[in-house]
């Protein structure tokens, strides 16, 4: 989500553009790219030789140091650096890791506090899964004879199980 802010800048540094945009010279600059800043000027600067007049509605652009797996798709970069903390475990997979560590050229760094939870999570298929699929065998059990309990009272099959089998209470 955007906020708007500041961020400071210097020439030499690396932006990434946020949001879609063309500049004045006609050049269409795209969100997730990755520019240089060769010129700061008052009410300008200047991305890999195109020219952006600084309005009142701002430039959608961050710091251009770090970029996430999702926002790196489609992209090669000379080095990767990949941290994935326990705490994002839950979001890593097969799919996920592929594109994270697949970005880079010449070196790629992981940084973990666990490799053989990592490998682990790792190593699940991408697809999405159901909520059944989320849940183990012992409990998908448990919401079938549940569910079937419950299809019986819409059935009327419990009043006519009651009423066979007299002294019998569920």
């Amino acid at each position: 989500m955007f906020e708007a802010g500041q961020i400071s800048l210097a020439v030499g540094d690396r932006v990434r553009i946020t949001k879609n945009f063309t500049s004045s010279q006609g050049k269409k600059l795209c969100n997730n790219s990755l520019h240089k800043v060769t010129a700061i000027d008052v009410g300008k600067i200047t991305l890999d030789e195109t020219e952006i007049v600084l309005g009142a509605k701002g430039l959608h652009t961050d710091q251009g140091f770090v970029v996430t797996s999702h926002a790196a798709q489609a992209q090669t970069v000379d080095e990767v650096i990949v941290s994935v903390p326990v705490e994002a475990f839950s979001q890593a997979n097969e799919a996920q890791f592929y594109v994270s560590m697949s970005r880079g050229r010449q070196a790629m760094h992981l940084f973990t506090d666990s490799k053989i939870a990592l490998r682990e999570a790792v190593t699940r298929p991408s697809g999405r899964l159901s909520p059944l699929e989320l849940i183990n065998s012992e409990e998908i059990g448990l919401l079938q004879s549940a569910s079937k309990y419950l299809r019986s009272f819409r059935n009327g099959e419990w009043q006519r199980q009651k009423d066979q089998e007299p002294g019998m209470e569920r």
